[in-house]
């Protein structure tokens, strides 16, 4: 049997570290963030719940195109079926070649799932997923909001829908401020009462299942895969392999102070223009909020810093990617991070390229002697949605106050006293204690099936 040699298994693993880093590194909202109660013994950086093994007693060595849903029967297909579909791209590019072993092990764990889940197909929109692969991203750090926090732990989400029939990519993004009621389901059996939680604590909960679950009832998309770190990662890879990210900064800004794994560093400043930025300089890019009195333009928003940051990676990379110096000291630098359990998977991404070495180097053999192959080329972007209140975002959820006056069910629970802080949000006319998917996340749902099915 052939050996990919590390460079490949590399490029592989770096493509979704690269936009896991650079997409969902903990991002600041206005609202503080109120830690609350600790309700388990988890730790957030140690958690490592695998709980689909990747084994099936489905065998397949399905192309990309094996694994799409039938929308029909909302079931999903088996490879005989899919062999009369022929879903085939007019061109592939190195993402393609490098992302089939994870398409071949999304479709096994689809078809596991269907059968050993009951409410799989009720969470699950089936056209929704059709022609798709979805990787959950969870990044986490410290955050500093003044005047309100001065240090709190937070989260976000971000997931990657990858259509690769078109060779393009949707991002969805939540706040972490959303209330997420599988959280308080998941602590009500095991005897705890708690106010309302935000979804960013899904993780430190309940692990990947209830990650995947309050994710997947949210959107109707199957959460094929999930990656977990912490935002320092960002700042050791920079340092470590990079040394320096050139970025293009759009404005000049000041930036507050911040913190990085228990330090606090200073306030700071960038100017307009191309420039070098350390590892620390990078997550204070992207962390941190902008010193101004009179707000800040479109372009300072935390989203658009990560796609900056998110696009000088890449840069650096297709710029790079001759270096055989810079791929082994990608391999070390992931290892070490995987092993000390700052990145965490749901999967093992070493046997995925073993069971699909073949494939693999072959696509990646062909690709590399073509004359395409002179960039890093990562999928075109067809959307992106940034699920918080309309006066910030997307929209899809509201700040509690403002659901209140129009929502009975909000309003009774913060008379009660279930909000701690004004700064949750919830989805528009929802149900905390009905059916979740068809009566709490009903806007959010339709929100991202309308914005990533246009055309």
């Amino acid at each position: 049997m052939k050996r990919i040699s590390p460079p490949l298994l590399v490029v592989i693993i770096v493509i979704g570290v690269v936009i896991a880093l650079a997409l969902s590194a903990p991002s600041s909202s206005d609202a503080p963030f109120v830690s609350g109660t600790t309700f388990s013994s988890r730790s957030i950086s140690n958690t490592n719940e695998t709980e689909i093994s990747g084994t099936s007693s489905v065998e397949t060595n399905s192309p990309l195109s094996h694994i799409a849903p039938n929308t029909a029967s909302g079931k999903i297909e088996t490879s005989d079926q899919l062999s009369e579909r022929k879903l085939v791209k007019p061109s592939e590019t190195i993402f393609d070649a490098l992302a089939k072993p994870l398409v071949n092990e999304a479709y096994k764990r689809r078809e596991e799932r269907r059968k050993t889940e009951p409410d799989f197909a009720k969470r699950i929109d089936a056209k929704l997923n059709d022609g798709r692969i979805n990787i959950l991203l969870f990044g986490y750090g410290e955050s500093h909001e003044p005047p309100a926090t001065e240090k709190a732990i937070i989260g976000s989400h971000t997931i990657i829908s990858y259509q690769f029939v078109t060779g393009k990519a949707d991002l969805i993004s939540f706040t972490h401020d959303i209330r997420g009621p599988e959280i308080e389901q998941t602590l009500k059996q095991r005897g705890f009462k708690s106010p309302a939680v935000r979804i960013d604590q899904a993780y430190n909960v309940g692990g990947f299942a209830l990650q995947r679950k309050m994710i997947e009832d949210a959107t109707g998309l199957v959460i094929d895969f999930q990656v977990t770190f912490k935002d320092v990662v960002i700042q050791n890879m920079i340092d470590q392999v990079f040394g320096t990210l050139e970025v293009d900064v759009p404005v000049a800004f000041k930036v507050y102070p911040f913190y990085l794994e228990g330090r606090k560093y200073p306030a700071g400043s960038f100017p307009k223009g191309s420039q070098n930025l350390s590892g620390t300089q990078v997550i204070q890019f992207i962390k941190t909020v902008p010193n101004s009195d009179g707000g800040y333009e479109k372009s300072l928003e935390h989203n658009q810093r990560k796609h900056i940051i998110l696009q000088g990676l890449l840069n650096a990379l297709s710029k790079r990617r001759a270096e055989s110096s810079l791929w082994l000291k990608m391999t070390g630098f992931l290892t070490k991070e995987m092993v000390t359990g700052t990145v965490v998977y749901d999967f093992d991404p070493i046997p995925l390229v073993v069971k699909n070495v073949n494939e693999t180097t072959t696509a990646l053999s062909k690709f590399m002697a073509s004359e395409k192959s002179s960039a890093l080329t990562l999928p075109q972007i067809h959307s992106s949605i940034y699920i918080v209140d309309a006066a910030i975002g997307d929209g899809g959820v509201q700040w509690v106050n403002a659901n209140g006056s129009i929502n009975p069910i909000t309003q009774r629970d913060l008379s009660a006293g279930i909000y701690t802080s004004p700064d949750i949000e919830v989805p528009l006319n929802a149900n905390p204690y009905g059916d979740l998917v068809n009566e709490y996340w009903p806007s959010v749902r339709e929100l991202v099936k309308r914005t990533i099915m246009t055309n």
